[in-house]
């Protein structure tokens, strides 16, 4: 069985704007890690917020046409969020005093047991015990 991924939208953006640090070509582990999707190693997990810090981002367009190639393959989930995600995320954002976007992330990640793919493992710390987290390049 394939593993679904969750994508921090940091993942897109490595791969839609071909991201380096001063060490590591982030877009070329994002791209590997989109092209293990393809062949069928993963499916994606995608939700309504990546969507819409994406469109905040100004990439809509470059991140719809990945997202409709990858669903023409079948690859990928869309989570359907609710008040009861939002209510989850408030909680631990309060709780473990974290942003409450990246609560709401990990909550719907956690939804549907995909594994969260992030760049900024430091912004989830809180949150590791609820769901695994990796890199791209670790994966």
């Amino acid at each position: 069985m394939q593993k679904l991924i969750y994508l921090d939208t940091n993942i897109y953006l490595d791969y839609l704007e071909n991201r380096t640090d001063r060490l590591r070509p982030l877009g070329e582990f994002a791209f590997r890690l989109i092209k293990r999707t393809i062949d069928c190693e993963f499916n994606v997990a995608v939700s309504s917020l990546v969507l819409a810090e994406i469109k905040f981002n100004n990439y809509t367009k470059q991140f719809t046409d990945l997202i409709n190639s990858l669903k023409d393959m079948n690859k990928i989930v869309y989570i359907e969020m609710n008040e009861n995600d939002n209510l989850k995320a408030r909680k631990f954002h309060k709780e473990r005093k974290t942003s409450f976007n990246d609560t709401l992330h990990v909550v719907l990640a956690n939804k549907v047991n995909a594994i969260l793919i992030t760049r900024n493992l430091k912004d989830f710390e809180e949150l590791q015990d609820l769901i695994e987290i990796s890199l791209p390049e670790n994966l």
